[in-house]
């Protein structure tokens, strides 16, 4: 029987795609068109490329390596993509027509809003509900969006969370937006799966609403944990007092309605405090007990306060602090910050300050400078004008083991719109030394506990901040 034109043409574009080399094509357009980050993108286009067609020495005809690779290394490539993208590799081969369901990695967005429900049902029972014990799930990204304008039903979504369970779940990431009431189940739905071992929930509640976090939890497996509110600092405390394995904290955006919080936890070694702050106008001190921490990040962006943070930590290893909005109120802060961070090994600041003046960002009036013992490379991004310049070298002179230094001078945004009959603009340049591009918005020292590099260092140190000289020099 003779075929019509549309299968000869169906025939036709189903032998295109079952052409050696076009599946290798077609996984690297799509990692290559994909949020896969650049290391991950890297490993997969190397491999892609060893497999890809050689020429055979006693055949002139091309093979195809690519197919003859295991099952298990084709889905550890499809994992790295998004699910989205890996369900079009069904259409390339019968070999690939169910081969991306097998994938430990899946990640559901129902944020579109012109995505009927239906659809999103059938997607999620696809990649999902559909899976048998025989293939479990390791990885499991799900963004909500807003529940109650995409009429997702709360228990929905609790089925999709309990058969991800079932499947033996380690890593869940669950995003979303909306009321406290309407996130409030799915919230509690993803602390109740007690094979997790990093949990990360960023919901962004209107009108403020706080979420009630479980009371008994059974995450006694879970090592990683990042949170952005609403939830209340009481639960916070009584979450890590609970959690016997946890190694790493985020706390992203978190506004305290206390104004004191208690951070206390045996096991946690990185904590990232990210736009930490309080609610009101007054100051948020910040109690740490952490005698295994050994990194530490603050950042401070969006927030009108600088929390005060209290408490030692005795193995801290590496410290990284970022402040945008630097305000002469917040030299406490930093003062008392340094203090606790005394026992760091590697330290970077970035402070940008924010005044109609220069202020001191380091140290405050009257107090002597923090000493830090085994601080061995030391970065500082700021302003470095006459304040700040004496600060650093307040400091410098109490870290008798720094090995590296670096120093970059950021001039303040808009300085044009302040007023310059307050403040002259020499008040803001730069006061270190003339490096050797000839400039000094810069100075970098290495290898300080060899001698032969102390000479510019030294020079640094002894280097005086009379106004002559500081005239002098721009």
């Amino acid at each position: 029987m003779q075929k019509s034109d549309r299968e000869k043409e169906s025939d036709r574009s189903e032998s295109q795609w079952l052409r050696p080399g076009c599946c290798r094509r077609f996984l690297r357009k799509s990692i290559l068109h994909s949020t896969v980050p650049p290391r991950v993108r890297h490993t997969v286009d190397n491999l892609l490329y060893s497999t890809a067609m050689e020429t055979s020495p006693t055949e002139p005809t091309q093979i195809d390596r690519l197919s003859s690779l295991p099952d298990a290394l084709l889905v550890s490539v499809l994992s790295l993509l998004p699910t989205r993208l890996a369900a079009r590799t069904s259409v390339l081969s019968r070999r690939f027509q169910y081969l991306w369901k097998a994938s430990p990695a899946v990640d559901i967005s129902f944020s579109d809003p012109r995505i009927s429900f239906f659809k999103k049902k059938a997607m999620a029972n696809g990649v999902l509900l559909s899976r048998q014990p025989s293939n479990p799930l390791l990885r499991l990204h799900l963004d909500v969006g807003h529940p109650a304008s995409l009429d997702l039903p709360h228990s929905f979504i609790s089925s999709l969370l309990a058969h991800a369970h079932s499947l033996g779940l380690r890593h869940l990431t669950l995003n979303g937006e909306g009321l406290a009431e309407d996130l409030q189940p799915i919230v509690c739905s993803g602390f109740s799966i007690s094979s997790l071992q990093s949990l990360s929930i960023s919901v962004n509640s209107y009108f403020s609403g706080i979420i009630t976090l479980p009371s008994g939890t059974t995450l006694t497996r879970l090592r990683s944990l990042s949170i952005r509110p609403p939830v209340s600092s009481a639960q916070v405390e009584q979450l890590l007092f609970k959690l016997c394995c946890l190694n790493h904290l985020q706390l992203s955006h978190f506004q305290s309605t206390a104004a004191i919080v208690n951070l206390s936890s045996l096991t946690v070694k990185k904590l990232e405090l990210l736009d930490f702050g309080h609610f009101e106008e007054g100051t948020c001190s910040v109690r740490l007990f952490m005698p295994s921490l050994e990194f530490f990040y603050l950042s401070k962006r969006y927030s009108k306060n600088l929390p005060h943070i209290h408490g030692g930590i005795p193995l801290l290893r590496k410290s990284v602090i970022t402040v945008d909005y630097l305000y002469p109120e917040h030299v406490s802060a930093v003062t008392q910050l340094l203090n606790c961070i005394s026992h760091v090994e590697e330290l970077s600041l970035d402070l940008k300050e924010r005044s109609v003046y220069p202020f001191c960002n380091l140290l405050e009036q009257g107090k002597e400078a923090p000493a830090f013992p085994n601080l061995k490379l030391l970065d500082v991004h700021m302003c470095f004008h006459e304040h700040n310049f004496e600060a650093v070298v307040s400091l410098l002179h109490r870290s008798p083991a720094l090995q590296s230094l670096k120093l970059v001078h950021k001039a303040p945004e808009k300085l044009n719109l302040w007023p310059k009959k307050k403040r002259k603009m020499n008040d803001w340049r730069s006061k270190l030394p003339r490096n050797v591009d000839g400039n000094y918005q810069y100075a970098y020292f290495s290898n300080l506990h060899l001698k032969e590099n102390n000479e510019g260092f030294m020079k640094l140190l002894n280097k005086s901040s009379t106004p002559k000289k500081l005239k002098a020099h721009n």
